[in-house]
């Protein structure tokens, strides 16, 4: 097996796994949404996450579901009942115009849902426990586009993707969230500090109004530099961030 193979092969798995985490920690559920990752070697085509007839909910996603399209949106590889999701256009626009994005998820968290239909704008409430990773996601942007529907074109995929901008996460109203990131892995751990800063978010809007941690320098200060906290913790020497190994040890043996 070559090493291109290999890489091909192994970014497979992590859409996969990808898959799996975000469904079975409950950021997305049954068939509605979407993981997917640039093709190493081919700069012009993607692996997603497959729609159809015949595809397993996001907590079952195997090898099977994850089909091949180009940046124009057309199918170039899929099992027969397997097709692009109706959403792709929203991840085709994103690499599009961000050459250094490689993932694209596109998920349904609840809490997401009724924030964004309520109004109530996230806010930094917690800096312990990881909390850092969801300060400084803020402090980057998080916007909502606020129309709720489904983006299947072009025309509505650019009037996103003019919303979310550079930004690492937009949220969508009444509707969900989609992140980009530099590795499947780096998507993913994204979506769930969104995920969790969202639940945070609205248990404290159910008996009060959430406010800013109060000492908002003293973690900007560790975000720079050499010591700066990666997305997802800290990396081991096989390249895993302990978020990815956590939540890859949840989805028990593999």
């Amino acid at each position: 097996m070559t090493s291109g193979v290999a890489s091909v092969t192994e970014l497979r798995e992590k859409i996969v796994l990808s898959c799996r985490m975000i469904g079975s920690r409950g950021v997305s559920t049954g068939s509605f949404g979407h993981v997917s990752a640039r093709v190493p070697g081919f700069d012009d085509r993607i692996f997603i996450k497959s729609k159809g007839p015949d595809e397993e909910a996001l907590e079952f996603t195997t090898d099977r579901d994850i089909i091949t399209l180009d940046l124009s949106g057309r199918v170039l590889d899929a099992p027969s009942g397997l097709q692009a999701p109706a959403e792709t256009a929203m991840h085709l626009a994103i690499y599009r115009a961000r050459p250094e994005i490689n993932s694209v998820i596109h998920s349904h968290p609840l809490w997401v849902v009724v924030l964004t239909a309520c109004d109530k704008p996230l806010a930094g409430m917690y800096g312990a426990f990881d909390g850092d990773a969801a300060l400084r996601l803020l402090e980057e942007g998080v916007p909502t586009f606020h129309g709720s529907q489904t983006i299947t074109d072009d025309t509505m995929a650019s009037e996103f993707l003019s919303v979310m901008g550079n930004r690492r996460a937009c949220l969508l109203r009444g509707h969900g969230m989609t992140v980009a990131g530099a590795s499947v892995e780096d998507a993913t751990a994204t979506s769930l500090t969104v995920y969790e800063l969202s639940y945070m978010n609205y248990l404290a809007y159910s008996i009060g109004v959430p406010s800013g941690v109060p000492d908002l320098d003293a973690h900007r200060s560790r975000w720079t530099g050499e010591g700066g906290r990666r997305n997802g913790g800290a990396v081991n020497a096989a390249g895993e961030s302990f978020t990815w190994r956590y939540n890859k040890r949840l989805l028990g043996p593999q």
